[in-house]
């Protein structure tokens, strides 16, 4: 598995901060950060990790490296699935190419101002059954964004949504759940009709909540908001593998499937993306889907305590609503943030 986390750089008082290339530039050209789409946006992204312990351990170092360069530049790393007060101008698009031309093209988009997801590959080499597994995965997309919200709070007031983001990233004409796919040929033509219809630039373009990675042999999985703290990306990380391995059971054991209509899911997300899924009965569903899968891998104990720790302590929506309503649209709010993005450590 492998995990890419996107950030915020903001000024102290919340203005977005398009200096993601100075920052860059700072860690002296490490290769696992690296801009966005937006010049105030962060992209990390992890080795290939087999082990939760060792994929927290990068997580860690990510943020902290990252938000080490951004101070340097005076400015905050911040992770939250949507600017908090102002997306910032619909101009300050990273110095690429490519880029460009996705804002030339889906300036609508562009306009809503950039958002920030968690995106974690799980390796499948073999694309037949990668394109089944993206089929199966449809009606739990849901639970994993009621696990992952982290966006209440965006142009200096509450939402009231619990992942904004998701709203706004429907403004993507694809920006949708996988479809219902046999085999790798079915998915892939219905990419390239995509492309032909102008609706994506090319494969990396298209924003499908599961997809076959363009770059990698990998399920890739975008339905997440960024994770406030790096437990809550782990908790996704190791709920996502598992679930793919017990679809892939699924699979190899010949377990029918009957996969949801594309109006029901969207409904179901939506709801999740508002807060109206209740985060208890959507987990405890999700363990009892994977908990053999967790038990095969080690990873029982640690999942199982995350869970708990988000049914006590509240998703990322809910602990940065309570910091929202404690410091209101401040920069002591901004700073509390940073403070949740970046684990406290004892030796830096």
């Amino acid at each position: 598995m492998g995990v890419e986390e996107e950030f915020f750089l903001l000024e102290p008082d919340g203005a977005v901060a398009p200096k993601a290339s100075e920052v860059v530039r700072r860690l002296g050209g490490d290769h696992r950060v690296k801009p966005e789409y937006m010049a105030y946006q962060l992209e990390t992204t992890t080795s290939v990790q087999t082990g939760l312990d060792r994929l927290r351990r990068e997580l860690t170092e990510l943020r902290v490296i990252a938000s080490d360069a951004a101070g340097l530049s005076g400015t905050y790393l911040v992770a939250s699935g949507a600017a908090p007060f102002r997306a910032g101008p619909v101009d300050a698009l990273s110095e690429q190419g490519r880029y460009r031309e996705v804002a030339r093209r889906f300036p609508a988009a562009t306009e809503a101002g950039a958002c920030c997801g968690c995106h974690v590959h799980i390796g499948v080499s073999d694309r037949d059954l990668a394109a089944a597994v993206l089929t199966r995965l449809r009606p739990w997309l849901p639970a994993l964004l009621t696990l992952t919200v982290n966006s209440p709070v965006s142009g200096a007031g509450d939402t009231g949504w619990a992942s904004y983001r998701y709203p706004t990233q429907l403004r993507w004409p694809t920006f949708r759940p996988p479809g219902i796919w046999p085999d790798a040929e079915r998915y892939d033509n219905d990419v390239r009709g995509l492309i032909d219809a102008g609706t994506a630039i090319d494969a990396a373009g298209v924003h499908f909540l599961g997809r076959i990675s363009a770059r990698y042999p990998t399920i890739e999985i975008r339905v997440a908001d960024t994770g406030l703290s790096v437990d809550d990306t782990v908790l996704f990380a190791g709920v996502t593998r598992a679930l793919v391995a017990a679809l892939i059971d699924d699979i190899r054991d010949g377990a029918k499937v009957l996969p949801p209509a594309g109006r029901l899911v969207s409904d179901q997300l939506l709801a999740a993306a508002r807060g109206a899924s209740g985060t208890g009965d959507e987990a405890a569903r999700l363990l009892k889907k994977i908990t053999p899968q967790l038990d095969a891998m080690g990873d029982t104990a640690e999942i199982y305590a995350g869970v708990e720790r988000l049914r006590r302590e509240g998703t990322g929506a809910e602990r940065q609503r309570q910091l929202f309503q404690r410091y209101g649209p401040t920069s002591g709010f901004v700073g509390a943030l940073a403070a949740e993005t970046v684990p406290v450590m004892l030796f830096r």
